[in-house]
């Protein structure tokens, strides 16, 4: 039987579900570009004031380390990514299998081992307009926070992070047309961007200049074959994973079976998620009865409830989360269960539906910054060092600053390396990593090997609890690493 709101209330209340990203995977408006870099947007941004506030250093420390070097063959540099330490305990992976890459097929295979000194350039292409700007710039202030922070703390020792950002509006050829800019024009030495449209555009060309998309906010399973796709380094967990997360919790609370309906979002980000809900079901009891989509949310909402299903998925982006619940609410129909995605972390979109929301669940694995329980928590009093927005307690805003924080951490662990940075020595590292994120929920990791990326290695179940409005724990966290 499904918890029930009194012992929801019982729960601890010190983490909170974020990601960034699939916010914007809502149609995009009209068409602007526009560009600045870090220390500008700084100057102007909410943000301005994180590099003012005081920080809590990150000491790190460097393990030995063979200098990545490039070759003309089929023998490939590599490296052996150093451990970094964060004042909020986070490392770095240990020595292992190094990551290897055949340089010579690179556009240009001397720059991508040149060091980099002065400034590591990012270019960012986000969806700066349109109807999902609003919320991406909480994602977008969490990321400036942490980037200035770092910058001001010298934490990649003698290099500032100089990170350039243009609109995509969320359209795949937009986004494809500043990663063109970025790579040929401003010769940026990493790149960043929201949704899996965008990466799709972009991850033809950043492979084959070598230019590392490091924490994309994607989670595409394309994007995570490394023989395929080496440079590109997805972010949000991938849908197999929470998909498995799905299932078992289902099969958990209906161990006889259930009747699932799936409310599906039409873009390239809700079909992979339906389609890997679909694929973790077979082989279990469980029947997915509809698939309904959620581009009208009372047309799914009825779909679903003609089907009586038991529990709905949504596989949708975040801001569907709130939609389809109400709409089922509207129509008076209230399945046993109702799971979100991990993306659908926005509290407001859950107190935007009032009661219509209670007992919704979520996979989380970002601690919630409000959260009294964790008030003399070092990640939290680091990231409220730096993050002094109005939004600094929502879950994106975390998101955006969780991503912005791999990326410090992944730049100081090459840097560490005897041959130094490079972009050949940020993918190595990026590929040979075990980090506790100051704002990863405890015991939660982001794991990375030359073989094998797994991302976030477990998940936190919560649930909404719309009496006082705030995601509450619910059991003990579920692993999704790799076997």
């Amino acid at each position: 039987m499904f918890i029930t709101t009194k012992a929801r209330r019982a729960h601890r209340t010190r983490a909170l579900a974020g990601i960034v990203a699939f916010v914007a995977f809502a149609s995009a408006c009209s068409s602007s570009s526009s560009s600045s870099s870090s220390s500008s947007a700084a100057a102007t941004s909410p943000t301005s004031a994180a590099a003012g506030a005081t920080t809590v250093a990150s000491a790190s420390t460097a393990a030995a380390a063979t200098s990545p070097t490039a070759t003309t063959g089929s023998t490939v540099g590599s490296t052996t990514a150093a451990a970094a330490t964060t004042a909020a305990g986070g490392t770095g992976a240990p020595a292992g299998e190094a990551f290897k890459v055949d340089t010579s097929k690179c556009t240009d295979p001397a720059s991508v081992t040149a060091k980099v000194t002065g400034s590591w350039k990012v270019g960012y292409s986000a969806p700066l307009s349109g109807p999902v700007a609003g919320v991406v710039t909480y994602a977008l202030d969490g990321f400036k926070a942490r980037i200035a922070a770092a910058n001001a703390a010298d934490e990649v020792k003698g290099v500032k992070i100089d990170v350039t950002y243009k609109d995509d509006q969320f359209t795949p050829d937009k986004a494809k047309a500043n990663a063109t800019e970025f790579l040929q024009s401003d010769h940026v030495n990493s790149l960043l961007t929201f949704g899996s449209g965008p990466v799709g555009a972009i991850a033809d060309d950043q492979n084959a200049d070598c230019v590392p998309l490091l924490y994309p906010s994607s989670s595409v399973q394309k994007y995570r074959d490394i023989s395929q796709y080496p440079w590109t380094v997805q972010y949000l967990p991938a849908g197999d994973a929470e998909a498995r997360y799905d299932i078992g919790l289902i099969t958990s609370k209906f161990p006889s079976g259930a009747k699932v309906g799936i409310a599906e979002n039409q873009t390239a980000s809700g079909k992979g998620e339906s389609a890997a809900f679909q694929a973790a079901a077979k082989g279990t009891n469980l029947t997915i009865a509809v698939v309904a989509p959620s581009t009208d949310p009372n047309a799914a909402a009825t779909q679903l409830k003609a089907a009586n299903v038991d529990v709905v998925y949504d596989a949708g982006i975040s801001s569907d989360c709130g939609p389809v619940v109400q709409a089922m609410d509207r129509i008076g129909f209230t399945p046993k269960v109702v799971i979100n995605p991990s993306n659908c972390a926005d509290s407001t979109a859950y107190v935007a539906s009032g009661k219509a929301a209670d007992g919704n669940v979520i996979p989380s694995f970002l601690k919630n910054p409000a959260s009294a329980a964790l008030a003399n928590d070092a990640g939290v009093k680091m990231y409220l060092s730096q993050v002094t927005t109005d939004d600094k307690n929502n879950a994106i805003t975390v998101a955006g600053w969780v991503t912005a924080d791999l990326l410090v951490n992944t730049l100081k662990q090459a840097a560490a390396s005897s041959g130094g940075l490079s972009r050949l020595s940020a993918i190595q590292a990026a590929r040979n990593q075990k980090y506790a994120s100051p704002m990863f929920i405890d015991g939660i990791n982001w794991e990375s090997t030359a073989t094998t990326l797994t991302g976030i290695d477990a998940f936190q179940t919560t649930v909404w609890n719309a009496a006082d409005q705030s995601f509450h724990l619910d059991g003990s966290l579920i692993s999704v690493a790799a076997k």
